[in-house]
């Protein structure tokens, strides 16, 4: 993000947040805080001053600025209920007989961490109880690439990066402990 950018967002949070004013008008402050946002894009730090001016009543901190500028553009992410609602759908239209690859690596690992043939497989009886175990994967996935996008660390992406494609290509080697 460019600097013009930073100061015409710290300005209106700040004319929308008393408690901003101070960082907005001290030259080291904003330098701070400016450090720690400026790996955002243009578009996603406008999009999260615009998104918390209309939906937080307290004024924001950087973790939160950078919480809502991930969200910019993230419209068509799914949630863990249409993730599984995928998944059961192609239960249904392939069975057992042809095991769909998803795009989205969080889906694939899903779908492999508990098993297409026991997808295939379920009953009423544990329908509920596998859909919870697949949601709850889902998210953790989910919530692992946001930390990742937060902390914007390299490292870490390198380790999910690489578990991504062990889980999604049913791997039997042993999986690296993740940090965290």
């Amino acid at each position: 993000m460019d600097k013009r950018m930073f100061a015409l967002g710290m300005a209106t949070l700040a004319s929308v947040y008393e408690r901003l004013e101070k960082i907005a008008s001290d030259e080291v402050l904003s330098e701070q805080w400016y450090r720690m946002l400026s790996d955002l894009s243009n578009e996603q730090f406008k999009y999260a001053v615009e998104a918390i001016i209309k939906t937080q009543k307290f004024a924001p901190t950087i973790a939160d600025i950078r919480e809502k500028a991930l969200e910019y553009g993230r419209e068509d992410e799914l949630s863990s209920e249409e993730a599984w609602l995928i998944v059961i759908n192609d239960v249904r239209k392939f069975g057992s007989y042809r095991e769909p690859k998803y795009q989205d690596w969080k889906l694939e690992a899903a779908k492999n961490a508990i098993g297409w043939q026991s997808l295939c497989d379920m009953t009423e009886e544990n329908k509920s109880i596998i859909r919870a175990q697949f949601m709850r994967i889902y998210d953790s996935f989910k919530n692992r690439q946001r930390q990742l996008e937060l902390m914007n660390n390299e490292e870490l992406e390198k380790i999910i990066s690489k578990l991504a494609r062990k889980l999604n290509s049913g791997s039997d080697e042993p999986r690296q402990a993740l940090p965290g």
